[in-house]
């Protein structure tokens, strides 16, 4: 009787241990997830972008993974320090909804607008571009942003009227770093 109670715990804890491992094996992130294997195609496919510039910079958006990439000199930017962050690319961002659609395409930085309605303006189509959060908000971003290093405030939810838009921080480390003329491409 004592055995097949010994036996039966074992048979309890090894079924706990192979669903654990399995519920592990199915988290965002985790090496065998769809997720981790849907970032790792969208990571490499933008590292083939960045080779084709890799005498200079270019930004790239997938709207389907809501992520943008920074890429300097041929490389995904990773690990860069500005303003009081570290800064690794891919970032979240907030695309157009309710007919205003971001557009896709091979675009190029035409202005750098410091003094528009959003937190900086990177213009690359029209009245398309990369921004901030509105300017009336910018010091209470900043203030949250300093408590919290990875504050979400523009880009917890898609809210453009076909823009990109992009924390704070982001937008200032990009203004910073990006000069007119850098190739942006927004791909589905």
């Amino acid at each position: 009787m004592k055995t097949k109670f010994i036996i039966i715990i074992v048979i309890a804890a090894a079924v706990l241990a192979g669903t654990a491992v399995l519920k592990m094996s199915r988290t965002p992130g985790s090496a065998s997830s769809p997720q981790f294997y849907a970032r790792q195609f969208i990571d490499r496919k933008v590292q083939e972008i960045a080779d084709r510039y890799s005498n200079g910079d270019v930004i790239v958006v997938s709207k389907k993974d809501h992520l943008l990439y920074y890429c300097h000199r041929g490389l995904i930017v990773r690990d860069d320090q500005f303003g009081g962050f570290v800064f690794n690319f891919p970032v979240p961002v907030s695309l157009g909804v309710n007919n205003h659609w971001t557009p896709e395409g091979e675009f190029r930085v035409y202005t750098k607008n410091a003094q528009s309605r959003f937190t900086l303006f990177l213009g690359f189509c029209g009245l398309y571009g990369i921004h901030g959060a509105d300017t009336r908000l910018a010091s209470k971003i900043d203030h949250l942003e300093s408590l919290d290093p990875d504050l979400k405030y523009v880009t917890k939810k898609d809210n453009t009227l076909g823009c990109v838009a992009v924390e704070n921080r982001v937008i200032r480390y990009l203004f910073a770093k990006v000069d007119v003329n850098t190739p942006v491409l927004i791909m589905r």
